[in-house]
Order: structure tokens, then C-alpha cells, then sequence
């Protein structure tokens, strides 16, 4: 009988499985919170802070779900230290405009 090899789980491995891990539970979270965030102003139009809320909730769980995997690409580019910066940028402007809505210049 052939024994069973066993198989070792490597860094790179458990890694990948805390991005997939992270990016369905954010996407999961965000789809609950916008069907809760859309029956409360479907019921009552008077909880709309509660609502922008959990909007923000749920925007900030996308964020966690796409932001892993982004990150794991930008480090995977040829010009690495660029596009790391251009993340950053990217990822800074995305939080600021989440958490204080629409971004006005003037």
C-alpha cells in the first residue's frame, strides 16, 4: 500500500487563503448591510442616518475585499515601488471619500 504523503501547508498558501477568506467576508457583509440598509428606508424614511451608516459600514467592508487582493497584484508588477505608491494614493482617496462622502475641490 502506498502511504499518504503529508502535505505541509506553506506561507504563501495561508496568505492566499486570508485574502479569499477576507474578500468573501466583505463582500458578504456589504450585500447584508445594503439589503438591511435598504428595508430600513423602505419601512420608515426617518432612519435614514442609520442607513448612511451602514452605507459606510458596507463601503469600508468592499474596501477590505478588494483591497488584499490588490495589494498581492501590485506587489506581484515589474515597477513595484510605483505602483505600490499609486495603491496607496489610490487607497487613501478611496477611504477619505467613503468616509466624507463626495470629494468637492470647490
Amino acid at each position: 500500500m502506498a502511504k499518504k504523503q503529508k502535505r505541509e501547508r506553506t506561507e504563501s498558501q495561508a496568505r492566499r487563503s486570508f485574502v479569499r477568506a477576507c474578500s468573501f467576508i466583505g463582500i458578504f457583509l456589504s450585500a447584508i448591510i445594503f439589503v438591511v440598509s435598504a428595508i430600513l428606508n423602505w419601512v420608515d424614511g426617518s432612519l435614514g442616518r442609520i442607513s448612511s451608516i451602514l452605507n459606510l459600514v458596507a463601503s469600508l467592508a468592499l474596501l477590505a475585499a478588494v483591497a488584499f487582493p490588490a495589494y498581492e497584484f501590485v506587489r506581484s508588477l515589474r515597477n513595484r515601488k510605483a505602483w505600490t505608491i499609486v495603491y496607496w494614493v489610490c487607497l487613501v482617496v478611496y477611504v477619505f471619500g467613503v468616509v466624507f462622502g463626495m470629494i468637492r475641490f470647490f
